[in-house]
């Protein structure tokens, strides 16, 4: 059934608002093509597309005009971080109010592209929500296997592999993880295998801090604490989340009003 025939049947049906892809199974280098239809239309108001990742967390979010013949259409990649879980997406489809909508599931399969591959020589991949943060870096001593920031624990952790005694200097954006008191800075606070640890910070700026951290041969972990690390879902789609949310409630509020009696 192409996008004519699922526009017709869902006229038909007189179905509120209805969701379909161009596939049910892509691969980490696609490229999705969401339709759908409207049964009535509401002026100017857009459908608001949402993706869902396996996990639960958005992975993005459209505002999609909706044409003279009450459909839409739009496209979103799959390559990036955003999409680089295997399994099932959900694709939800909003027409104003939260009760008109409708979804429709996909499948992501394959391999997904190393996260490492997005950071240059010299930077090390930090996995913060649902991003991936570039971080410069040099170690001596040992290899850094991964890197994380974790906004509930407000904590940078390193899992490292040692070849001896050495150390890793890291230039950390305050994006990423910061530590900050009534808006002055303050040390952060540094454990190598659970034990708090030797470490200097050299240099500082408005957007990063340089720190310095010295390790014994046989270490495994490094983990960074100070007071504000990137949150769950991460930068990108935390702003993503507001816009929509935002946009949701104004189509509502025009909705209500649209709908008001007059006198």
């Amino acid at each position: 059934m192409d996008i004519y025939e699922k526009a017709e049947y869902a006229k038909q049906n007189n179905v509120p608002v209805s969701v379909w892809t161009d596939s049910k199974i892509y691969d980490h280098e696609s490229e999705i093509t969401v339709g759908g239809y409207v049964a009535n239309l509401r002026g100017d108001a857009p459908v608001t597309v949402t993706v869902i990742s396996p996990q639960g967390n958005i992975a993005t979010v459209q505002q999609v005009e909706v044409s003279e013949d009450n459909t839409f259409e739009t496209m979103f990649s799959t390559a990036g971080a955003l999409f680089k879980e295997n399994g099932m997406y959900t694709i939800r489809a909003q027409y104003g109010p939260q009760e008109i909508n409708d979804k429709v599931m996909v499948e992501l399969v394959g391999e997904a592209a190393s996260e490492e591959s997005a950071c240059g020589d010299g930077e090390l991949a930090v996995k913060g929500g649902s991003e991936v943060f570039c971080v410069p870096f040099e170690a001596s001593g040992a290899i850094v296997t991964s890197a994380s920031a974790n906004g509930a624990t407000k904590s940078l952790t390193l899992k490292i592999e040692t070849e001896g005694d050495g150390s890793i200097s890291l230039a950390i954006p305050r994006d990423v993880l910061d530590a900050t008191e009534d808006g002055s800075d303050v040390d952060f606070i540094v454990l190598v295998d659970d034990e708090e640890a030797d470490f200097e910070e050299t240099d500082s700026d408005d957007s990063t801090r340089m720190v310095d951290i010295t390790f014994s041969d046989g270490a495994s972990q490094i983990e960074i604490i100070g007071t504000y690390a990137v949150p769950e879902f991460g930068t990108m789609a935390a702003i993503i989340l507001a816009v929509a949310i935002v946009s949701i409630i104004a189509v509502s509020a025009r909705t209500r009003l649209s709908i008001s009696p007059r006198y």
